[in-house]
């Protein structure tokens, strides 16, 4: 897979300045109200891969669902898993200056890759997680991989985080919209960085799933923190990332600091 630097070192300086405009009228139009889908074009934006094909997903568009100009709700199967189904509603990929202005936006833009395949990851192996308390950290508009967990693992019960609030009211109508069984399952903001743990959040879970939230520098140690502050001690943390020019690296070489 080519990535954006390698791209870039390709380039001439006039070539670059050339995207460089192409993006700032990307920008210019989203934020006159186009969507996101309107105004991409693969030769200037960065998110080129969109999916590894491991989960299916179907436009639900009926009076049954509250399908607007803001979002479109899914039905996500898995052909590996039998008999698997969820109910996921997506934000629209319109964005504007309030919301740019707002906590991390980046999980209301779509599902991104790194979270397809946490996802897959976690339904194969359910049997780890039975019975056990478990945290999504950063799942942007629809913590996948913990509504799948929330689904289909017996967990004890399953806790839905992100920091961006639009994130965490889209999390809400997706947990009234599925069947949990015996699992527990609810949704908070959360946010690493100065501010401390809920007391009851401290040291209360047995696994922590994290999926790409590791390429704000800003915000690398504080997120490792974060971690040790939710986990149980013996607990576990599982993250996917990319290496995205070594951000993975740097943060597992802060884990191994604590």
């Amino acid at each position: 897979m080519m990535n954006y630097e390698s791209i870039k070192s390709d380039l001439g300086l006039s070539d670059r300045r050339k995207i460089a405009k192409k993006r700032w009228l990307i920008l210019a139009k989203v934020l006159n109200g186009s969507s996101c889908e309107e105004t991409a074009d693969s030769t200037v934006s960065i998110r080129r891969f969109h999916s590894f094909g491991l989960l299916s997903q179907q436009s639900l568009k009926n009076d049954i669902w509250d399908t607007d100009k803001d979002s479109t709700w899914y039905l996500y199967t898995c052909q590996d898993i039998p008999g698997f189904s969820m109910h996921i509603r997506h934000l629209s990929g319109g964005i504007t200056a309030e919301r740019l202005n707002g906590f991390n936006n980046t999980g209301n833009v779509c599902v991104w890759p790194s979270e397809e395949v946490m996802t897959y990851y976690c339904m194969q192996h359910v049997q780890d997680f039975k019975g056990l308390r478990i945290c999504e950290l950063g799942g942007g508009m629809t913590c996948l991989a913990g509504v799948a967990l929330g689904v289909c693992s017996e967990a004890a019960h399953v806790e839905l985080t992100d920091g961006n609030e639009e994130s965490i009211k889209n999390l809400q109508s997706i947990i009234s919209n599925n069947t949990f069984d015996n699992t527990t399952i609810s949704t908070r903001l959360l946010r690493w960085g100065s501010e401390k743990v809920e007391i009851e959040l401290q040291s209360s879970f047995d696994i922590v799933i994290c999926a790409d939230c590791l390429f704000f520098d800003e915000g690398r140690v504080d997120l490792v923190q974060m971690f040790f502050d939710l986990l149980k001690p013996g607990g576990e943390a599982l993250i996917f990332a990319p290496s995205r020019n070594k951000t993975f690296h740097q943060f597992a070489e802060i884990v191994l600091l604590q």
